[in-house]
């Protein structure tokens, strides 16, 4: 019994170090998640600066002033894209090491749960097995007192 006590000890450290990975890949996830919403952001304000441009372009001419700002403008967008992509690819490749952590930690409790569920089946097999043992044996008693009189 104590066994299986023991395991369950270690089942509930386990169980701890699994909601940390938990928590951990959470905010991995969500560190990834704001990252990527500000490159999306950076890019849908390229696209659209450019989409806009070209539609004045096409509309009416347009002055050396004018194409020189939204040059600048699109200069500084695409610096920005390029400041985000590495960022974004780090928070990715945490995000993915906290998911392999949690999946491990994850498999390390269910190793526990099958570890003490058979350890119980045999600890109740063998109480099974000594009930009928003990019965054949109070059953034998009976039959010989009975044999007796």
């Amino acid at each position: 019994m104590s066994n299986i006590q023991t395991f369950q000890r270690i089942r509930e450290i386990r169980d701890r170090e699994k909601q940390k990975s938990q928590k951990a890949h959470k905010e991995a996830v969500d560190a990834f998640e704001k990252q990527a919403a500000l490159l999306y952001e950076a890019l849908r304000k390229k696209e659209e600066a450019v989409d806009r441009f070209n539609q004045t372009l096409s509309e009416r001419t347009v002055e050396a002033n004018a194409f020189v700002q939204h040059q600048h403008y699109i200069n500084r967008l695409e610096e920005r894209i390029e400041d985000l992509q590495p960022v974004v690819q780090k928070t990715r490749l945490e995000m993915q090491h906290s998911q392999a952590k949690l999946s491990e930690a994850h498999i390390e409790v269910k190793k526990f749960d099958t570890l003490i569920e058979n350890k119980e089946t045999k600890q109740l097999n063998w109480i099974k097995r000594e009930e009928n043992r003990n019965m054949d044996e109070l059953s034998m008693q009976q039959y010989l007192n009975f044999q007796n009189r």
